[in-house]
Order: structure tokens, then C-alpha cells, then sequence
């Protein structure tokens, strides 16, 4: 039996409610879900800012076109670290976002130890075979960019002349560098993130990664300001602090992120149960004046941030216009209400009067105005979380049967008989490297089906069970039947993760990868997501986060719903 931590004991022996999982693990509910103070990028700026990282440009051999070598070193708490960037300027067509590709316009590895010439160039030369070369051991992971087509330029030619860039332009766009990923953990032969000491500053889940988004972001603002001085000379000026401070790191993410989220029930679970358990407990303190007008404040800049900038269209998800609108009827509310505010009497009436991506903004912004609240969910959410593995054979067919008719019942509900339910099959491609799915019965590569279909392996477990003998045993069950056992795994484990499993059917042909995707891309820290069709999903992170001057002073900022920049 999983033991409960003292953020989820406390939780239950106050008794706050929680929502059901029946109402957060769908895949429309969890894709409305808010980047907050408990996503893990807030967690590592919030951790930056507190503990005064420094982070400095050691060398910077670029030539006019932005071409060659930048060392970055980052002090944290505990040890240096060093970023190295090999930067190209690569043609326009010659970009791509592929995994596959060996060339991009930014290429870097992140890691520990001494910085040594030989160093830096038996990595550039592993680097010229992105896909198989290999990192050293002290190296904690690859990272490649690409430049923003729409605004790069005319950021770098804008400088360069002495002005500074459109800031319509640059809201449209939110970056000059658009992120294509993180290899590490291993990967490349890189520092396995197991192995890292505990007290190491980027032993937090993730933080490795999006460090490095951190990184590209001070780079970008040191390139244009490079580029353009060397281009204009004496005319040229430096990008202006608050347009530095406003623009952040470009993303794509496609289908390559829902088999993580269907194989990692545990992980999901302390995720979504800390959120809630957060909210659960905000909700239940008496709103003074003071916390009042703190979130009239965030509500006002949040209808501001999705009013101005980068629109995401309505379809899929609910559309800026939709959610401003209907942010604009939660201000009104809660200037109406006045000193009779209630946190729960104003969440009720949001969830049955406003979109849920409303909702979810209201819910965030809770967890924001309470942050001693959130000190237990981080630990909860720090808890190792490996994939269920672990098999007691002496359980009764009997008892794990009732197990999952109530566990699962979502599950056992889908009607697969039609083709349109199983219309979908999920394999790794050998030639991108990245998941894809297919039509079955139509594409090829079916027989490689990888596995994301849990509504389909529980309903063969429930029918396996169904006959098996009475007082039958699971040892017995899988000698006869080997291929349950991850089934059996997962659905023993499952009362440790009541919010882990996504209430789909995952394979079936109205199934939205996109909730998913941007469900995935929240919880690390992105904000505002514009889904490019149902099978991606682009936007940027780190839009409005301190600068690296503003992290050596020890200045976090308030910096959630960034507004439009204004020059002084």
C-alpha cells in the first residue's frame, strides 16, 4: 500500500474536498488545465531566483552573421555549470523542426567539470552526427534551435539602424528562438538523471531541461545584440531590457509526448493530485481585502494577455476571444461580490457558468495568491514515479476483477466493436525517431504497434478473469497467460493514482491528441498554446520571466500573464 505523504495526509485529515478523477482525467479537462506556481518552470525560476544563480558569458567568437562559439558558465548553489552554443545561420529553407535533421541554427550541450578547448571540440565534432553521436559523461544533455523566420531579422536589422523592433511584430510572435528539443538522461550516452546527487541544483525533475530553455532565451538576446552591433556599429542599439524581458523561447510538440503520458499513470497522478489538493485548500481560506484585489489584479492582466499578442484560434481549444470574454465575467463577479467573497461560492459559479479553461485560469490563480500552500505539493510532486511493474501473485482473479470493475470502469464501458474505436495504432518510426500513429488496417507498420490502448488491455484483463476458474490465483493466471502481466501491474497500482489514467480511448478515431500534448506542455510552464491541427500544438515558453540580472539580484518578479512592453 502506497504510504501517504504529509501533504496528502494533511490535506485528508482537514477533509477538503478534492474533484473526483471522473472530472479532471479526460483528456478535454486535463488540456484546460493552467500553467501555475506548480509548474516545473516556475518551480526552477522561483528556485534561480531565491538562490542568486549566476550566469556569465565566458566567450562569444561569433562573426557578423551570428556564426561560431558562446560559453556560458551558471553558478548555481552548489556547482558551476557551463552552456555551449555552436551557432550557424542556416537559409530559410534549409530550416526544419525534424528530429532527423543534422543541421540547425543553434546547437549546444549543457554540463558539469572542466571547460577545456578539446573539450568543446570533440563535442562540436560528435555534434556533426546529431541523431548518433555521443556525449561524455559529464555532459547532461543536447539541445538544438532554430531562428524565428517571421521576426529574427527584422529584430537584428531594427537594432542595427538604431531603433528599436515593431512590438506588434514581437507579440505576434513571443520569440526569436524556437526551441527543437532536449536529448539527456542518458541519451547520447549523457549523465543519467538517477545518478545525479540529490542536492545537485538541476536534480529536480526537469530542470536540466528547461534550464536550457533558459539559456537559449540570454542567448537570443546576446545574438541580435551582437548581430546587430556589428552590422550597424556606431549606429546600432541594444534590444530594450522590457522587450528582452517579454520575449521567450519558441516550441512545437506533436504527437511525440502521448505515449509518455499513458505510460506514466504514477507520475501524472502526483502531478494532477498536487494541483488539486492545492486548490482544495486555497479554496477553503477566508478571502480578505488584500488577496481580493490581488486577484482582481491577476484576472485583469490575464484578460489583457490573452486579448493582446499571440491568438489562439478557436476550434479545439476555447479561443482567446472566448476565454477573455468570459475572464471579463469573472472580473465583474468578483467586483460585485465585494467583502462577501467566498473562494468556493466564486469556483462553484465559475464551473457552472464559464468555459473550463476560465475555470482553470481561476484555479491557477489561486495557487498563485497562496504560495505556502504549495511547499508540501512540490515534495509530493518530486516523488519517483516509474512506470507500475511490481505483481502480487497470490490475489485472487476474484479479488482483482472487483478491483477493476471499479477502477476502470470508464475502461470497460468503451464499445470497441466498431472500427472507428480501434481505427488508430501508435508506432515508434524508424525513419523520424518520433511516435507516429496510423490507420489500421490501412497503413503499414501495424505489426510495430506500440502500446497506449489501456482501455483496450483492461477490458482483456476483465475478459480473462471473467474465466478463469473460481479462488484462482494471478501466479496461476499468468504462467497460462505471460501477456497480462503489465496489465495486472497497472491495475494493482492503480489505487496509488486515482488521477493517472486518461479516461479515453486513446486509439479511437475522434481522439484529440492535442488536449494531451498541451495538457503535457502546461505542466513544464507554457502558458499560451495554439494548436496547429489535432496532432500539434506551438507556443512559447518563458514569455515575461526575469532576466539574468534580475536572477542574480534575487528578484523572482511577478512576472505570470506578461503585458504588453512599454518602453521608457
Amino acid at each position: 500500500m502506497k504510504k501517504a505523504t504529509s501533504f496528502e495526509a494533511g490535506s485528508m485529515a482537514a477533509a477538503r474536498a478534492v474533484r473526483p478523477p471522473a472530472d479532471i482525467a479526460t483528456p478535454e479537462a486535463l488540456s484546460a488545465l493552467k500553467a501555475s506556481r506548480l509548474s516545473f518552470l516556475r518551480i526552477l525560476i522561483a528556485r534561480m531566483a531565491k538562490e542568486r544563480w549566476r550566469i556569465a558569458k565566458q566567450r562569444f567568437d561569433l562573426d557578423d552573421c551570428g556564426r561560431g562559439v558562446a560559453v556560458y558558465r551558471i553558478d548555481a548553489a552548489d556547482q558551476p555549470l557551463h552552456f555551449v552554443v555552436f551557432s550557424d545561420q542556416l537559409e530559410e529553407a534549409a530550416r526544419t523542426d525534424r528530429i532527423i535533421a543534422n543541421h540547425y541554427d543553434g546547437e549546444a550541450f549543457l554540463c558539469f567539470g572542466d571547460l577545456t578547448p578539446e573539450r568543446i571540440a570533440a563535442q562540436r565534432g560528435e555534434f556533426a552526427d546529431f541523431l548518433y553521436g555521443r556525449a561524455d559523461i559529464e555532459t547532461l544533455g543536447w539541445t538544438r534551435v532554430n531562428r524565428s523566420g517571421r521576426i529574427f531579422d527584422h529584430v537584428v536589422d531594427a537594432l542595427a539602424g538604431g531603433r528599436q523592433p515593431d512590438i506588434d511584430r514581437l507579440m505576434e510572435a513571443g520569440y526569436l528562438l524556437r526551441n527543437n528539443g532536449y536529448w539527456g538522461n542518458g541519451r547520447h550516452g549523457s549523465a543519467s538523471f538517477a545518478g545525479l546527487p540529490a542536492d545537485t541544483a538541476i536534480a529536480e525533475p526537469y530542470h536540466a531541461d528547461l534550464l536550457t530553455l533558459y539559456l537559449w532565451r540570454q542567448f537570443s538576446h546576446d545574438l541580435v545584440d551582437h548581430m546587430a552591433a556589428r552590422r550597424g556599429g556606431a549606429d546600432a542599439v541594444p534590444l530594450h531590457r522590457a522587450l528582452k524581458r517579454y520575449l521567450g523561447v519558441g516550441n512545437a510538440s506533436g504527437l511525440g509526448l502521448i505515449p509518455f503520458v499513458i505510460r506514466h499513470p504514477q507520475r501524472i497522478h502526483n502531478w494532477c493530485a498536487a494541483r488539486e489538493s492545492v486548490i482544495a485548500r486555497a479554496k477553503s481560506m477566508p478571502a480578505d481585502a488584500a488577496t481580493i484585489a490581488r486577484l482582481a489584479q491577476i484576472i485583469a492582466r490575464a484578460v489583457a494577455y490573452y486579448a493582446e499578442g499571440i491568438q489562439v484560434r478557436a476550434g479545439i481549444f476555447a479561443g482567446s476571444a472566448r476565454l477573455t470574454t468570459d475572464l471579463e465575467r469573472l472580473a465583474a463577479r468578483i467586483a460585485a461580490q465585494g467583502d462577501a467573497l467566498s473562494w468556493s461560492r466564486l469556483c462553484q459559479w465559475a464551473t457552472d457558468a464559464l468555459h473550463p479553461e476560465a475555470l482553470e485560469t481561476l484555479h491557477s490563480a489561486l495557487i498563485e495568491l497562496y504560495p505556502d500552500l504549495c511547499g508540501d505539493a512540490l515534495a509530493a510532486m518530486r516523488q519517483s514515479a516509474s512506470p507500475p511493474e511490481a505483481v502480487d501473485p497470490e490475489q485472487s482473479t476474484a479479488e482483482l476483477l472487483a478491483i477493476l470493475e471499479a477502477r476502470y470502469d470508464w475502461a470497460l464501458a468503451i464499445d470497441r466493436a466498431a472500427l472507428q474505436a480501434r481505427r488508430h495504432f501508435w508506432y515508434l518510426s524508424a525513419d523520424n525517431l518520433e511516435p507516429r500513429h496510423g490507420v489500421r488496417g490501412a497503413d503499414p507498420m501495424e505489426e510495430y504497434e506500440t502500446f497506449v490502448d489501456v482501455a483496450g488491455m483492461m477490458q482483456s484483463l476483465r475478459d480473462a478473469l471473467r474465466a478463469a476458474p473460481p479462488g484462482q490465483t494471478l501466479d496461476r493466471l499468468l504462467f497460462a497467460r505471460p501477456d497480462l502481466r503489465q496489465a495486472v501491474a497497472r491495475a494493482q497500482a492503480s489505487h496509488g493514482y486515482p488521477y493517472g489514467e486518461v479516461r479515453a480511448n486513446i486509439i479511437d478515431a475522434d481522439f484529440e491528441p492535442c488536449h494531451l500534448i498541451r495538457f503535457l506542455l502546461t505542466a513544464y510552464g507554457m502558458e499560451k498554446l495554439d494548436p496547429q491541427s489535432r496532432l500539434w500544438v506551438r507556443g512559447t515558453f518563458l514569455q515575461g520571466a526575469p532576466l539574468a540580472e534580475d536572477i542574480a539580484a534575487g528578484d523572482e518578479g511577478d512576472w505570470i500573464y506578461p503585458q504588453r512592453p512599454e518602453l521608457d
